[in-house]
């Protein structure tokens, strides 16, 4: 480990200086374009192109009262920062679910959320007592995050 680090230094100390000059050779923003950049990023977030990792007040209410976050990793929930369970972070991108076992789609996942063990035995993810409109609240935070 201390040889990485003295390789590192040296390395460092080899490679040239970079300053912001380097990438943009006499350009300066003026404060009017950046005042158009912070803008245009402010209207982009506003009309949801940005990723919105905030739980709704319905899905944060209800992911606290089931306590999914002692088990999960939930982007948007305070304090959900389980470890027993797979992280939900990246679900709208996941293709399959259950370590390959199901296609993602919204009846596969209200399926394993009204009755995991109904879907893969021996699971450890508990029924949880989810009504139909529970299981809608979380698909529809899940497509979010």
């Amino acid at each position: 480990m201390t040889k990485l680090l003295q390789f590192t230094r040296f390395a460092l100390t080899l490679s040239p200086r970079l300053q912001p000059s380097t990438f943009f050779p006499g350009r300066r923003r003026s404060p009017a374009s950046l005042a158009g950049i912070a803008l245009v990023l402010l209207v982009f977030s506003i009309a949801g192109g940005a990723e919105n990792a905030n739980a709704s007040p319905e899905a944060k209410a209800l992911l606290l009262e089931k306590g999914c976050g002692g088990c999960h990793l939930i982007p948007g929930v305070e304090d959900a920062y389980g470890e027993a369970g797979p992280s939900l972070k990246g679900m709208k991108t996941r293709k399959r679910l259950l370590g390959g076992k199901l296609k993602n789609t919204p009846e596969n996942m209200r399926a394993w959320l009204m009755n995991p063990g109904s879907v893969k035995s021996g699971t450890v993810m508990p029924n949880l007592g989810l009504t139909n409109e529970d299981a809608d609240i979380m698909i529809e935070y899940f497509k979010k995050i």
